[in-house]
């Protein structure tokens, strides 16, 4: 198992810093966040460190993936929200890991102004659509 000794994550991983795990397999542990947004907030953290989605193997992604939901699934049942959502994450920490959380508002992931301020500020119809044509056209090119 890869492990980065700089790395807050897999400090966390392996017990070197204090957590409260919810959840243990042999992949992966899932914590609660100790900066939660609200109560029941996770961390499902893959064991290995890895410092970008684009490098999770398929054999890894797919379980984590298949973890989320089931721990989202627990997190409806318990707090019952109006939604549970995932975030991914690794701009600060450069360790793959989703945030698993229950929301009650839609403001409890995005402020309020930072909403209002996509209403006003979004771009014309010719942008998106020049936008959709580079992404579709790169999409193309891949799989041919």
């Amino acid at each position: 198992m890869s492990i980065n000794s700089d790395c807050l994550f897999c400090r966390l991983v392996q017990d070197d810093l204090p957590t409260y795990r919810v959840y243990e397999d042999d992949d992966f542990i899932v914590m609660l966040d100790i900066h939660p947004i609200n109560s029941g907030h996770v961390l499902v953290v893959p064991k290995v460190h890895v410092d970008s989605f684009y490098d999770v193997e398929d054999a890894l992604y797919t379980p984590m993936m298949l973890l989320v939901k089931r721990i989202a699934l627990i997190i409806k049942a318990v707090f019952m929200p109006q939604q549970v959502v995932m975030e991914t994450s690794g701009v600060g920490n450069r360790h793959v890991h989703m945030h698993v959380l229950p929301v009650y508002s839609l403001y409890d992931v995005v402020p309020q102004e930072v909403l209002e301020r996509r209403e006003e500020h979004s771009p014309r119809a010719e942008e998106l659509m020049k936008v959709a044509q580079e992404l579709a056209g790169y999409l193309a090119a891949c799989r041919s």
